[in-house]
């Protein structure tokens, strides 16, 4: 009798090991699909990541080490014969209708303009990678926005171009409790004289000797009065990695600005 009982019970964990679908192979397009993949799938579905994978820019790079990467190329992904290809922008957009012919699905990233926006993004990813419980983890994982201040922040970039409202960097400062500097709309060049005239005591920078292509002489951030602005400013260097890909990990970014910004004078 209790060999019997064995057998059944062993019949009937078969049973749900082979209920239980199968995960997608997947390969990745590009540093921000990267991203997704890297802390979703299992290691053992990543057939192959993006060239870019571990960069500088990359917030999971780390993670990458080991797996083989992929040109964004059609030939190239098709090789390696994937049941899923995660992009955002690699390769050519073109090419998804090629891929959905040798029954390679296709995840196109949408773009997140705000914390929540960003989550939304993973739970969509984990869905169709068949990990969707390691998505709630994360979300649940994302920092709190912090209390509101009336103090301000103006975000600066190399090239002189800042963020106003109904950008993910706005999103940023303000789940960092801090009010925007530029009141303006979406991207734009900072308005030297109005800088001039009314000095920012804040400022949160990016990419700053982060990419030697992100300026050259013409750059406003040489410019010898922004230069004594910034000199003259608190200045919060944020950590690029976080803030390149509209992905959950901006919220750990914008954690790291409100504190660095409770300790500014």
């Amino acid at each position: 009798m209790k060999h019997r009982l064995t057998a059944f019970f062993v019949i009937c964990l078969a049973g749900f090991a082979q209920a239980e679908p199968a995960r997608p192979t997947i390969v990745s397009l590009d540093y921000c699909a990267d991203q997704f993949v890297l802390a979703l799938a299992d290691r053992g579905q990543i057939l192959a990541v993006s060239k870019d994978a571990e960069r500088q820019f990359s917030y999971l790079r780390r993670k990458a080490a080991g797996i083989p990467k992929v040109r964004a190329a059609a030939e190239d992904v098709i090789a390696l014969q994937p049941d899923l290809v995660v992009r955002s922008f690699g390769g050519d957009p073109q090419a998804l209708a090629f891929y959905e012919r040798f029954g390679i699905r296709t995840v196109q990233l949408g773009y997140a303009d705000d914390i929540q926006g960003t989550a939304r993004l993973l739970r969509e990813v984990a869905a169709e990678i068949g990990q969707p419980g390691r998505a709630e983890v994360l979300i649940d994982a994302m920092p709190a926005p912090q209390a509101q201040r009336s103090a301000s922040a103006l975000y600066v970039t190399p090239g002189g171009v800042s963020a106003g409202r109904d950008t993910l960097i706005d999103a940023v400062l303000r789940h960092a409790g801090l009010q925007n500097a530029n009141d303006g709309q979406g991207w734009a060049s900072l308005p030297l004289e109005a800088l001039v005239r009314a000095p920012p005591r804040l400022m949160v920078t990016a990419f700053f000797g982060f990419d030697d292509d992100a300026t050259d002489r013409w750059s406003l951030s040489r410019h010898p009065v922004m230069q004594r602005l910034i000199e003259k400013a608190d200045v919060i260097e944020m950590d690029e990695a976080r803030i390149s890909c509209p992905a959950w990990f901006i919220a750990d970014e914008a954690l790291a600005i409100a504190d660095a910004a409770r300790g500014a004078p």
